[in-house]
């Protein structure tokens, strides 16, 4: 039997900009076998984030405000792109990030051997996995892309052809779900029957991004219960930002200011918000 030596890899984007890879994960493959798994976020230029791209993969400018420039991590990985055949699913689009990332830092843009899952295949990586019965976990988080057509290359070189029968069939997704903006009486404040000792009584509070326990409206709801008082958006006189998944790269960035102007705006995080409405999981 052949044996297989190469690396499979996968980039997620903060926005359009070529140069805004914010992750990279690499796995590599010896003799048929996953020797190493990494995985690495990004700071991208200026930390600027689309919230198109942030719902798709989850990435935002708080997970990354403090992650090394791209320049630092390709130093770490560079003579693995260089050396080995790299295999990517969607290489054209992987790659073009690559090269104008290293482009936008004035770095050497090398010469590199690749090969391609979706070329091989014609299917996006989630339908491909389901063609080929492997499981894809927490999709577009770049390692766990990376590891999926890690396995998907490996099968189709050993003569294993997708099944399309296994697909399965999909109405359109909507991937902003979790992220629709709080209209109607929930943005009035309610102090009636409210505990003045509650964390959030006469507060101002904001929510952005996607919440894994509670719909927004949800969470709103609780919080108006307890005397909040519930804003679109964030102002000097936010008290509190609940962020979830995907977190609206703009708000983020009116907190860094106006508290860099002396605001005191909290950053609460789903965990820490739960604890907070003393919410049983």
């Amino acid at each position: 039997m052949e044996i297989f030596d190469f690396i499979a890899f996968d980039v997620e984007t903060a926005n359009h900009s070529a140069a805004s890879i914010c992750q990279i994960g690499l796995v590599g493959v010896s003799k048929g076998e996953v020797v190493f798994r990494e995985s690495y976020y990004i700071k991208p230029p200026g930390n600027e984030y689309d919230a198109r791209h942030s719902c798709i993969h989850g990435i935002d400018a708080l997970k990354t405000q403090n992650s090394p420039l791209f320049p630092d991590v390709w130093n770490l990985i560079r003579t693995r792109f260089q050396s080995n055949l790299l295999v990517a699913h969607n290489m054209s689009f992987d790659l073009n990030m690559l090269a104008g990332t290293l482009v936008h830092y004035n770095l050497e843009v090398p010469e590199l051997r690749c090969e391609c899952t979706y070329r091989m295949s014609g299917l996006n990586l989630k339908a491909l996995c389901e063609s080929l019965q492997i499981t894809l976990t927490d999709h577009h988080d770049a390692l766990a892309d990376a590891t999926a057509c890690a396995m998907a290359y490996l099968k189709m070189k050993y003569g294993f052809t997708p099944d399309h029968s296994l697909i399965k069939a999909r109405t359109g997704e909507n991937m902003f779900a979790g992220h629709e903006r709080i209209t109607g009486e929930l943005l009035k404040p309610c102090l009636e029957n409210a505990d003045p000792c509650n964390p959030f009584y006469g507060k101002k509070v904001v929510f952005t991004g996607e919440l894994d326990k509670l719909s927004r409206d949800e969470a709103a709801k609780h919080v108006k219960s307890r005397g909040a008082d519930i804003d679109t958006g964030v102002t000097r006189r936010t008290n509190f930002v609940i962020i979830g998944k995907g977190a609206g790269p703009s708000k983020l960035k009116k907190i860094e200011q106006f508290n860099a102007q002396g605001s005191e705006i909290s950053i609460i995080d789903e965990s820490r918000f739960l604890d907070m409405l003393h919410f049983k999981q």
